[in-house]
């Protein structure tokens, strides 16, 4: 005979099991906390498709290193924002775009006229900062010739302190979070200098392997449902 307790445990686990972990990181102005709260962009719309889906859900903002090494290894998992490039088709189920394209690029301080780039390659001498497992992380790793990073676990803030201290070189970011970002910390943009763009970036949502294709089919209903009433843009 089962029991009440053996009853209610296997609900509880149920439960559990088809519970979706939504995952984020500190990436202004998309995705970020203020006040214990999760914001951002991104996060309004992120935030009405789980609305509509109905689904049980939890969300927390991590470490970017730490949240795309919870996606890649823990199923129901759903992560934003997401760019889609080739190092990483493979490694999630992409879901739907979130964000508009807009590009990456390389700064540097307006004062390091010795830095000269007149094309990517020319990268190969300097000292560039990134975020580890970052999507400039990626791209870099990926090009035909070494680049010297220098990773950090964090946010772009120690980026940007690296760079003012001179430890650095240039560090890689996407051109709107850079520029909210330096407001955020009351810099001038005049310190600054955009080197080169380097990629164009389409951020997404995403699940991790093993999500539950019942969890994936109710948030991808829910998206398609918001944009078809005009509730979430058609992203470009």
């Amino acid at each position: 005979m089962i029991s009440a307790l053996t009853i209610a445990s296997l609900m509880h686990f149920s439960h559990a099991a088809d519970n979706l972990h939504v995952i984020t990181e500190n990436w202004v102005p998309y995705n970020y906390e203020v006040e214990g709260e999760i914001v951002g962009d991104a996060t309004v719309h992120i935030k009405k498709v789980l609305k509509r889906s109905g689904v049980n859900y939890d969300m927390t903002l991590y470490p970017w290193s730490r949240a795309y090494k919870i996606a890649l290894n823990k199923k129901n998992v759903l992560i934003y924002s997401l760019v889609r490039m080739p190092v990483r088709e493979k490694l999630f189920v992409w879901s739907r775009r979130i964000l508009d394209t807009e590009f990456s690029s390389l700064y540097r301080l307006s004062a390091r006229n010795d830095i000269q780039v007149n094309e990517l390659r020319d990268i190969q001498k300097y000292k560039i900062g990134v975020i580890q497992d970052s999507m400039n992380y990626h791209y870099l790793m990926g090009l035909e010739f070494n680049t010297e990073l220098l990773p950090v676990s964090t946010d772009q803030k120690l980026n940007i302190n690296n760079l003012l201290q001179g430890h650095i070189d240039m560090f890689a970011a996407s051109d709107k979070s850079f520029s909210q970002l330096r407001k955020q910390m009351g810099l001038s943009d005049a310190v600054f200098k955009q080197v080169i763009p380097i990629f164009k970036i389409d951020p997404y949502m995403a699940f991790s392997k093993g999500t539950s294709a019942e969890l994936i089919q109710k948030i991808n209903q829910a998206y398609d449902d918001l944009v078809a009433e005009g509730e979430i843009p058609e992203f470009h």
